[in-house]
């Protein structure tokens, strides 16, 4: 078939999965061109990833997404580690979402299709890639029908197996984590639907997540069918003898709906940027299925990344913010697979004296309150912040950044110059940056002749956070930059060159 022109304003997608799917709104969101390339003939149907930390809640929050998952999802307020009774307690997270969403990866992809298509992305099935060229202005991508498709960024959210990967050398150094994992989607009759539960014995491990309708998500590890292959079908039969074996009780499974077994590996690129292509998701980063990180990563990578593409094609973005991809997204993955390696070592253990470890982890360390603090932020995702030498934006009138810099923005309500009130992540949703100005009369001189991706926004008050009287904050939600300076005028300038350091003029 003949090449398609090129359309060096576009970005393509390879994988409609949660990442590529969000990427693909962000990107559009951003008024940018967006193709997703997926191999599969259409909207997937069963459930693989299933729970939604409050970090992630909070993003699709920043989008206006929140209450659409929420009326669909099933809030458990705890995770838990593994023996039973120890769990990760989230109501102490300053979050509007302090809990898990479990909810099924069809609807989670369902619902991030639907907005990728609703702001003008393209989603295209039976698309396989199976080439890749790459030039100084375009990437070039072969189909299977021949057709080529080009772009001036390509990112691959292809999964594990990633071909975009693959194809240029781009090294995945790690190892497959041992033992394969039962899930199934069924109903227990003898478990109470409220809240996640967790049990661990010598003979394996469980962990179970309710749905909304009243089944539930059931994972296993069972030590004595831990070497059967992936490929070999879940039965019930084989479900009910794994309770029995690991926890001594049969639960009553029934009406399993969905099942599937799997063998994890961690994984994870030296880069996450490699010229025009980018990687994120499973393509960039894989590890065990322990704390239930690996989709919420991705559709992490995907808020980081979205916004900066948009910029560098719409002309605005200085030369280094499509590096910081990497610079702000690597450690952040980095951190899970070590978290996640952790917490897997530590519930497989076999030996004795590991075993010791592991109860004096479970019952004596993980209850204490700044312990279960400390777990609720990292396993949430709240606690993730960027360095504040991600970009080279400094204050002219302070002589080091702000503490805020770098971090997670704090929910609140503001009262805004005219008395009307609004939630603060309720003025993300069309994509831009944010500056916040407290004060009622507030000069107006920081925000005349703002570039168009920063939005102005007057407060007189703040409830439920302490912002400094200046912040720039990103489309993503994090601080971009601060300032507690009490004059104003230079405050005002101050703000102006942060504005200019972030947001170059097109």
């Amino acid at each position: 078939m003949a090449s398609a022109q090129p359309e060096p304003g576009r970005v393509i997608v390879v994988g409609a999965g949660p990442t590529g799917l969000a990427l693909a709104a962000e990107i559009a969101l951003a008024g940018a061109s967006c193709l997703v390339l997926e191999r599969r003939a259409g909207p997937r149907s069963d459930s693989r990833a299933i729970c939604l930390h409050a970090r992630t809640m909070e993003m699709l929050d920043l989008r206006g997404q929140a209450e659409q998952f929420t009326g669909a999802g099933f809030g458990v307020p705890s995770f838990p580690l593994g023996l039973k009774g120890a769990a990760i307690g989230f109501h102490r997270l300053d979050s509007d979402f302090p809990y898990i969403l479990d909810l099924p990866q069809s609807r989670i992809e369902e619902f991030l299709g639907a907005r990728a298509r609703e702001l003008g992305a393209e989603i295209r099935w039976s698309s396989r890639v199976t080439g890749i060229g790459r030039g100084d202005r375009e990437v070039r991508l072969t189909l299977e029908d021949g057709s080529v498709e080009r772009a001036a960024y390509v990112v691959a959210c292809d999964g594990i197996r990633s071909f975009v990967r693959d194809s240029l050398g781009i090294p995945f150094p790690g190892a497959a984590n041992p033992g394969s994992v039962i899930l199934a989607d069924l109903y227990l009759d003898g478990l109470a639907m409220s809240d996640a539960y967790g049990d661990l014995s010598d003979r394996g491990m469980l962990l179970v997540f309710p749905f909304r309708d009243g089944s539930c998500r059931v994972v296993l590890y069972d030590y004595s069918r831990a070497d059967v292959p992936a490929t070999e079908p879940v039965t019930l039969a084989e479900v009910r003898a794994g309770l029995t074996r690991i926890t001594g009780q049969d639960f009553g499974p029934r009406d399993m709906y969905w099942s599937g077994r799997y063998r994890s590996e961690s994984r994870q690129v030296p880069s996450y940027r490699s010229g025009r292509v980018f990687l994120a998701g499973d393509a960039a980063h894989t590890h065990s299925p322990a704390g239930a990180q690996g989709m919420n990563t991705g559709l992490q990578d995907a808020l980081n990344l979205g916004w900066k593409l948009g910029a560098a094609l719409a002309g605005w973005a200085p030369d280094w913010l499509l590096d910081s991809y990497h610079t702000e997204r690597h450690p952040v993955g980095a951190a899970v697979l070590a978290l996640t390696g952790r917490q897997f070592r530590l519930n497989t253990a076999h030996t004795p004296p590991r075993r010791a470890v592991r109860w004096a982890a479970h019952r004596l360390i993980a209850p204490l309150p700044p312990v279960q603090s400390w777990l609720a932020r990292t396993y949430s995702g709240t606690g993730i912040s960027y360095p504040q030498s991600t970009s080279p934006a400094r204050d002219p009138v302070a002589s080091r950044p702000h503490a805020l810099a770098g971090a997670r923005l704090p929910r609140g309500q503001l009262i805004l110059g005219d008395g009307s009130a609004a939630r603060i992540y309720q003025l993300f949703h069309d994509g831009r940056f944010v500056l916040l100005e407290s004060g009622a009369s507030v000069s107006p001189a920081a925000s005349a002749g703002l570039p168009g991706p920063v939005r102005a926004v007057r407060y007189q008050r703040c409830s439920g956070a302490r912002l400094p009287p200046a912040v720039l904050a990103r489309p993503d939600g994090y601080v971009a930059w601060a300032s507690a300076e009490r004059d104003r005028l230079a405050r005002d300038r101050a703000a102006r060159a942060a504005v200019g350091q972030w947001c170059v003029p097109a």
